[in-house]
């Protein structure tokens, strides 16, 4: 073979060389193949779920054990269990077992098929996938009602007022409007209450425009918070409201100008953070009328809340007029309700025509809108400064939405609808998971325009103050039987003085505390 039929060979041979040197380097650079990751090969565990019982009633709570297995580790993460519109909130798996507490009622009548789902933790991440599992259980419903019998006593106030709360000596703080607002002070003497005196507000308050509104304690038992209006949240000493020598610090949520409309405040179990509702306050880049303002507490070596606290930020919800908010008993979740949801309004819940509302009327001859809005906020971003990324979800929430009040074991949140003159009861856990099917009931209160709502007796009563606002129906208080919120219903009527406005209970889980706005009246019943 001569040189002229051997080139071609060479050169296709160097060629082929070059080509390959794409993939593993041509020359003498030394370059190496990059291996793509070897694929993981995922197992998907076994998940089991075990009820305490297969059959129960519909005011039993059910104790569900969830156990996920696998072939070699221990999966880690945390499960979740649903059924219907019932959901958990996510439960960490412990040496891979988990147990989650249904409370009684959530469950419908009839075979309930209960559905675990596990979500692998970080370790278990790269070893396993998610898994499911179902059992069946059957509930049956329970008719009788319990009876309720109440006892009222009135006491004149120095002033319009808005809430009362009990402190555990017995001794009751009133927070009135008028010419003096302020906080007045109760105490107990031979079985009744007596006035023992008035912390009016400073003149240079009063000249704000400030009126004492809701009132909440503080977890450190030292200081009492209120919303004052324009002017924003006021913390008082406790001590010195007894003697009638505080003054209170307050904490701006704006500028006069902006007309805040400061109503309630709430603090969190670690005391470090305070949640303010603005009811007309607009947010920075917000065009809604309404806010939560965050505020961070600092406390002097008495513990009271003192200089150095600070406004973090406000958060909208959307909608307009924030009407109500309750932070959740464990101090992870905020919510939040607002009257009026936006034109635009894109909440979950559009579907279902009790949440889903057009032609709401605030008040006889207003204009009509479409309903209000429930938010839950997630507590731990919003006190990062998160701002509107630290909401979880918004859902419909019929015609103007006000007051809440949450179950102890944090599983229900019942609603005021004022507009609709009744309750709403939300499983906390669908509202994250399945907000469209978070409504676990509703009912009628028995009166017009309800707006403070209080769980007593072992979270299954609801004391409901039916404020006839706008003059359209009837005031009164009414006790609703709420143990299974699908069938809830009025047991008691007790009749009230003019704008029944706010209820609270002692801590006796007996006795509520109702303020009549307009006849200037406490109203102490007691219940048995």
């Amino acid at each position: 073979m001569n040189k002229r039929t051997m080139l071609p060979g060479i050169v296709s041979a160097i060629l082929w060389g070059c080509m390959v040197g794409v993939l593993q380097g041509c020359g003498s650079s030394g370059s190496t193949v990059s291996n793509p990751p070897p694929t993981l090969s995922l197992q998907t565990p076994s998940v089991t779920v075990t009820p305490a019982s297969s059959s129960l009633t519909t005011a039993q709570i059910l104790s569900v054990t969830v156990a996920v297995s696998g072939s070699s580790t221990t999966p880690a993460g945390s499960v979740t269990l649903s059924s219907g519109s019932y959901a958990s909130f996510p439960a960490t798996l412990t040496n891979g077992s988990a147990t989650v507490s249904i409370p009684a009622g959530l469950l419908a009548v009839g075979s309930d098929t209960l559905a675990a789902a596990y979500t692998p933790g970080t370790s278990s991440a790269t070893e396993y996938n998610s898994a499911s599992g179902t059992v069946s259980v059957s509930v049956s419903a329970v008719s009788s009602t319990p009876t309720v019998t109440a006892t009222y006593a009135t006491y004149p106030t120095d002033g319009a007022p808005f809430q009362a709360v009990a402190s555990s000596n017995g001794l009751v703080f009133v927070g009135v409007s008028g010419s003096q607002p302020g906080v007045q002070v109760f105490s107990p003497q031979n079985g009744v209450l007596a006035p023992t005196c008035l912390n009016v507000l400073s003149s240079s308050l009063i000249g704000e425009g400030a009126a004492v509104s809701d009132l909440s304690f503080l977890p450190n038992g030292t200081d009492l918070a209120a919303g004052i209006g324009s002017p924003g949240a006021i913390f008082f000493n406790l001590a010195a409201l007894e003697t009638c020598t505080a003054s209170g610090y307050v904490i701006s949520q704006g500028t006069i100008a902006s007309d805040q409309g400061t109503q309630e405040v709430v603090v969190t179990p670690d005391g470090k953070f305070a949640f303010v509702s603005n009811e007309y306050g607009v947010a920075s880049g917000a065009t809604t009328e309404g806010n939560i303002g965050i505020v961070s507490l600092q406390y002097d070596a008495n513990g009271n809340v003192t200089t150095g606290s600070t406004l973090l930020g406000q958060i909208s919800t959307g909608g307009t007029a924030i009407a109500g908010m309750t932070l959740s008993p464990d101090g992870t979740r905020l919510y939040v309700t607002s009257e009026i949801a936006p034109t635009n309004n894109t909440a979950y819940g559009s579907s279902n025509p009790v949440l889903a509302r057009t032609g709401c009327v605030q008040q006889t001859g207003g204009a009509t809108n479409i309903n209000g809005l429930l938010t839950v906020i997630n507590v731990a971003k919003a006190e990062s400064a998160l701002g509107s990324s630290a909401i979880v979800s918004t859902v419909d929430a019929g015609c103007s939405p006000v007051r809440m009040s949450e179950t102890t074991d944090g599983s229900t949140l019942w609603v005021a609808v004022r507009g609709d003159n009744r309750v709403l009861a939300f499983s906390t856990g669908a509202l994250e998971a399945d907000p469209n099917n978070a409504l676990l009931g509703y009912a009628s209160t028995g009166g017009t325009a309800p707006v403070g709502i209080r769980l007593f007796h072992n979270q299954q009563l609801l004391a409901v103050a039916n404020s006839n606002r706008f003059d359209t129906g009837i005031a009164n208080a009414t006790i609703m039987y709420v143990a299974v919120p699908a069938s809830a219903s009025v047991v008691q009527t007790i009749p009230t003085g003019l704008f029944p406005r706010e209820i609270t209970v002692g801590s006796d889980d007996a006795t509520l505390y109702l303020v009549n706005y307009d006849s200037d009246t406490l109203e102490v019943i007691s219940t048995q």
